[in-house]
Order: structure tokens, then sequence, then C-alpha cells
């Protein structure tokens, strides 16, 4: 049976709590939704002191993955991202370790099992579906090289999610703010 095509960004999976932090997305950040990578700013302009993220470029660092939007005061009803315009508070799976469930896009060469331990990279940044608040990030099964954003960890074991087109794969950061010499590089806000 073919694997439903649901992209739904990244999701942690074993998620501490300790492993969650709150950020602060301003008005120059783009859309974000819940999955989205994201990365830390150099400096910060929230007023109560929190870091400031934007939304990570495909190929680059990232310093985690949101998991959480705080409700927009001036809009109650919207649910599950922040958009363009909008200024608030996120909450990322920011640990380093932190393994994350994705689906891959289902391209023409796909994931095998043989590049489980090699890089991928997501596709082009993407904006969040606003309708459902989630995002629509997935792997590039065209973008398997060396130091590219993610680590492929494992095919994701449950039933249903077989090797081929739109597999669910777990995940992790190659490339992080915190935890890698080469990805120092925090994004200029």
């Amino acid at each position: 049976m073919a694997n439903k095509d649901a992209p739904n960004g990244f999701t942690p999976i074993n998620l501490h709590p300790d492993r969650v932090h709150r950020y602060y997305k301003d008005a120059t950040a783009g859309i974000i939704g819940v999955g989205d990578p994201v990365i830390r700013g150099t400096n910060s302009s929230d007023p109560a002191g929190y870091p400031e993220i934007v939304r990570a470029s495909t190929g680059a660092a990232i310093t985690g993955v949101v998991v959480a939007i705080e409700p927009v005061r001036s809009n109650l009803n919207q649910n599950g991202y922040l958009a363009a315009a909008d200024i608030g508070y996120v909450l990322v799976a920011d640990h380093p370790d932190q393994e994350f469930i994705v689906q891959d896009n289902g391209g023409a060469t796909g994931i095998a099992v043989t590049n489980i331990g090699q890089h991928v990279d997501s596709v082009t940044a993407i904006n969040a579906d606003t309708t459902i608040g989630r995002s629509l990030y997935e792997l590039d099964t065209e973008a398997i090289a060396t130091d590219n954003t993610w680590r492929i960890e494992r095919k994701y074991d449950v039933e249903g999610n077989d090797v081929g087109a739109n597999c669910v794969w777990v995940v992790k950061a190659n490339l992080h703010t915190e935890n890698n010499a080469s990805a120092t590089s925090l994004t200029e806000i």
C-alpha cells in the first residue's frame, strides 16, 4: 500500500519538557507554524528579553523546531501559526539531540534504507498551512549530501509506513547552532 502524502513538518518524538524553550517572533520573520525549523537570531527586539527566531533557511543550521504557538491576543481564533505581521511567542524543541519525524517529499530517487546516517535537507522554505496551523516542510529526497541540515536516523517504525515515496523518517539536526562548530552562524535580525 502506498504511503499517505500528508506533509506535516517536523514533529518531535520522546520530547522531554526540559528540551523546550520560549522564543520571540517579530513582524519580520514571515509565517511560522508548528513543525517549522527555526534559527535563533544574533539579537532580539523582544521587550521581555527572550531570544528571537526566524524560519531557518534550507541547507542552513537550525536552533530547533516549533512545537507550540502561544495565542495571539489580538486574534484568539487564529490557531497554530503566527502570520507574517504577527508578533508573539513560540515554544521550540531546541536540544541538539532531539529526534523528529518528518515525511519525505516522494521525489524521483526517494530515500532508501542505505541512506540512513547520511545528511539531507528539507524542501525549500515554505509557509505553514494557515487552515490547519501546521508546517508543510518535508525532506527533499533529491538533497542527500554531506553537511546538509538533517541526519537520517532510521525509518519511523509504524504500521503503514513503507520505504518509498512519502515515507516518514526519524531525523536529528546535523547542523545545530548550539552544538556544531561549523553551524555557529546565527541569523542576524
